[in-house]
């Protein structure tokens, strides 16, 4: 699992790096393109240039979790016959399209940085915001958006408690004053500076199926992609209409889930920096009463507890040192 944009954090992957030196490669390969220095800007380096800013944040995930993935298959001899599925959420799904083999790093890289530059520009004329709200049913939500149309629109359900809306910055704060009005006490503006996965992202989508179309030809993918905004299982043939319409439509991450839950996927990785999808996992498993096991990357420390994992379920051979 690959997460996505709101996941960032200053000096993410810093100890990674350390100890693992020769993964500085993908990122001069992505400061070059998008024109900054990717690590400088993570270690708050970089003067005016902030980590949350989507222009250089999505580069950022992207190319730690690409990093990172590359550590956990190769380093530590993976079995990749192991590996169900690699699934994203939203920016995420760049990541794993990489894992499953449709792309090169540097293609993929090209690739976000264009969808974040495009974003940036946008959001500077329409000022979008996104908030995830919690603890509150859908249908609380959806009666309180009815007075939002075309302003405010669900983006994100990423599990029983956690729906994410997305739209004007001006309509989505009124959004959530409502909301509050009924009750709901927590709401939490995202780490992000644009709205997505709603009708506002119409013209970047446009664009990035222009740049696909010119610059980028999908290759076959050696793992199966699942698609988190179609809940299904896609080839190299979707991938642009899946990369292109995610921007405008919502994430389903719970319906994904229990997709795999009820395929009897038991052990699932997060592949990337913070931990959000894997709490989201072990929220979505315990109401389903499944037991699952769930490991990540964030920290060195986890990255250990990953390798022990695997290794006692025969998943890991040998692990590289």
């Amino acid at each position: 699992m690959f997460p996505g944009q709101g996941s960032q954090y200053p000096e993410m992957g810093r100890e990674f790096l350390e100890a693992n030196s020769k993964y500085n490669k993908y990122f001069e390969v992505s400061s070059e393109i998008i024109g900054r220095d990717i690590i400088e800007i993570i270690n708050g380096k970089s003067g005016k240039c902030s980590l949350d800013n989507t222009l250089f944040c999505q580069i950022s995930i992207y190319s730690l979790s690409c990093a990172l993935n590359d550590y956990v298959v190769n380093d530590l001899s993976l079995n990749r016959k192991s590996i169900g599925t690699v699934l994203g959420h939203s920016l995420g799904e760049y990541s794993a399209l990489y894992s499953s083999g449709a792309y090169s790093f540097e293609k993929g890289a090209e690739l976000v940085g264009y969808r974040g530059k495009c974003m940036c520009r946008t959001d500077r004329s329409t000022k979008g915001m996104m908030a995830a709200v919690l603890g509150a049913e859908i249908g609380v939500i959806e009666d309180v958006l009815s007075s939002f149309k075309d302003r405010v629109f669900i983006a994100n359900c990423n599990d029983y408690s956690q729906i994410v809306i997305s739209g004007y910055k001006d309509a989505v704060r009124d959004a959530i004053s409502d909301l509050k009005k009924r009750g709901i006490k927590k709401i939490i503006p995202l780490k992000v500076d644009v709205a997505s996965h709603c009708p506002l992202m119409n013209e970047v989508s446009d664009k990035l199926a222009a740049f696909i179309d010119k610059n980028i030809e999908f290759m076959d993918m050696k793992l199966p992609f699942f698609s988190t905004t179609e809940v299904a299982y896609r080839n190299k043939h979707d991938i642009a209409k899946i990369l292109t319409d995610q921007l405008t439509n919502p994430i389903k991450w719970v319906n994904s889930i229990e997709y795999l839950l009820n395929w009897d996927m038991a052990i699932f990785v997060e592949i990337g920096p913070g931990k959000v999808l894997s709490k989201l996992v072990e929220r979505i498993a315990k109401v389903k009463d499944r037991e699952v096991m769930i490991l990540n990357t964030n920290t060195i420390e986890d990255i250990e507890k990953l390798k022990n994992s695997l290794r006692g379920e025969g998943i890991i051979s040998e692990v590289k040192e």
